[in-house]
This record gives structure tokens, C-alpha cells and sequence, in this order.
């Protein structure tokens, strides 16, 4: 339940090309207020709305280190807008702040080909199965 609490005030991307989205959100950047399980996190969005969404619906942004290495593994290989667009996110998760994650996940949202390299879905089960995994 820890992995869990540890998502609450986590800025999210609700997953943009999500279908049967009954709530219009799909897209929207919003701020996770609980994560209760893999299949029920709720999600705050500016206008005070709030879904309930499955954690592979939900994505985060990678830790910076991760963007930072593929970045530098894989840069020269990327076309010149996707590496422009990872830099930019990368840079602004070095801030650290609310705003400059916001900026960061738009970035992401108006990028496709860089989604793969920076986003990852919230799922808190996969989480407890790494630190599980670790702890034997």
C-alpha cells in the first residue's frame, strides 16, 4: 500500500489516444488524489473534475536519469524534433517544480514519438513486483 500513497500529487497524462473514454478526459494533464489499486486511481483535473482510471491509462513522466541515458544512448539516432522535445522535458523535470513538470508532460503530449522514451504508466503493481523481486 506504500507504492500506492507514494502516486498521491503525482502530475499525470491521462493516456491521449485512449478510446471509450467516458469522461473526455484522454490527454488531459491532471494530478492523481488516489491510488488505490492497479484498476482505481482517481484523477483531479484543473477544472476541479475528477475519473477513475486503470494505472495503464495513466502515465508519469520516466525519472530524469532514465531520459537523461536514452537521451544520450539513443540522441543521435532520433530525429532532430524528438531529441529537441526529450531535451526540453529533461530540463524542466532538473527544475523540479509543479509548473515545469506541467510543461514537461505537455511536451510529451505534443510529442507521440518521444511518449515511449519519457512516459510510463503509473501501475503500482508492477512497482510492489520490482521490490518484491529485490527483497528475495
Amino acid at each position: 500500500m506504500k507504492n500506492n500513497e507514494s502516486l498521491n500529487g503525482t502530475l499525470v497524462l491521462v493516456l491521449p489516444d485512449l478510446e471509450n473514454n467516458p469522461e473526455t478526459k484522454r490527454g488531459q494533464i491532471g494530478v492523481v488524489t488516489y491510488a488505490r489499486s492497479a484498476s482505481e486511481n482517481y484523477v483531479r483535473f484543473l477544472e476541479g473534475n475528477e475519473a477513475i482510471y486503470p494505472a495503464e491509462q495513466v502515465l508519469k513522466l520516466k525519472d530524469k536519469q532514465q531520459v537523461l541515458d536514452d537521451l544520450t544512448k539513443n540522441g543521435s539516432s532520433m530525429p532532430l524534433d524528438d531529441f529537441k522535445a526529450m531535451y526540453k522535458i529533461m530540463l524542466l523535470q532538473d527544475r523540479g517544480t509543479s509548473q515545469a513538470i506541467f510543461s514537461a508532460l505537455a511536451i510529451a503530449k505534443d510529442n507521440p514519438g518521444v511518449r515511449d522514451n519519457v512516459l510510463e504508466s503509473i501501475n503500482p503493481t508492477q512497482e510492489q513486483e520490482l521490490a518484491q523481486t529485490v527483497d528475495r
